[in-house]
């Protein structure tokens, strides 16, 4: 298995970054999440920032020497916000979001959490699309362990998570309403729990990339 990528939807409290992190443990390969991917979109833009300051990309048909690979990822996309008006600052940071993912698919195979991957990489034959899910009574009692509050407090986060995701998703997502298109799995986390979810997936990724 050279190179593909398995992107993991969740709801919120349903473990499926537990899952997620058990999986890249058991396959090898690294889990990119939110913050992670945030992390390199800002160390691509410092980067290419620091670059500009010596060099007129803009104008030069060159391409400048780059102590990492990866610094050119976001070119186009910074010329692009710069000639644009008044670009939605959620839609540019979205696209950049995208490149890097894209990037770091190709860099071999990879775990991506959230971010709307499956839709990135929709029609690509190298991808394995998920969707973990829990019970609303199994998600309160993870929300209680996890932060280490009452029942109102777990019930109150997990319904603002719920609406957060399903806005972010609504705004970049074209099958935002249908949580089966594009979903290869679904997982209800609470029947198997993370050891037993992992393996599913693993054995899953096993069988649709063992020619790859």
């Amino acid at each position: 298995m050279d190179k593909y990528v398995i992107t993991i939807s969740r709801r919120f409290a349903s473990n499926g970054h537990a899952i997620a992190r058990r999986v890249g443990e058991m396959l090898g390969i690294p889990v990119y999440d939110r913050s992670e991917v945030e992390a390199r979109v800002s160390m691509l833009q410092t980067d290419l920032e620091e670059v500009s300051d010596d060099l007129d990309l803009q104008d030069s048909g060159d391409t400048p020497s780059k102590q990492e690979s990866g610094i050119s990822i976001l070119k186009g996309l910074f010329r692009r916000d710069n000639k644009e008006e008044a670009p939605d600052p959620g839609r540019v940071e979205f696209d950049r979001q995208c490149e890097v993912i894209r990037a770091l698919a190709q860099e071999g195979p990879c775990i991506i959490i959230g971010r709307c991957a499956d839709e990135i990489f929709l029609n690509d034959p190298c991808a394995l699309h998920v969707f973990i899910y829990a019970e609303d009574s199994v998600r309160l009692k993870n929300s209680m362990e996890m932060l280490h509050t009452g029942e109102k407090e777990a019930m109150a986060l997990i319904q603002n998570e719920d609406r957060a995701r399903e806005k972010y998703r609504k705004k970049y997502a074209k099958n935002a309403g249908d949580e089966l298109t594009g979903r290869h799995l679904l997982i209800d986390s609470g029947r198997f729990g993370v050891e037993e979810s992992a393996k599913i997936l693993v054995e899953a990724a096993s069988y649709l990339f063992k020619d790859q």
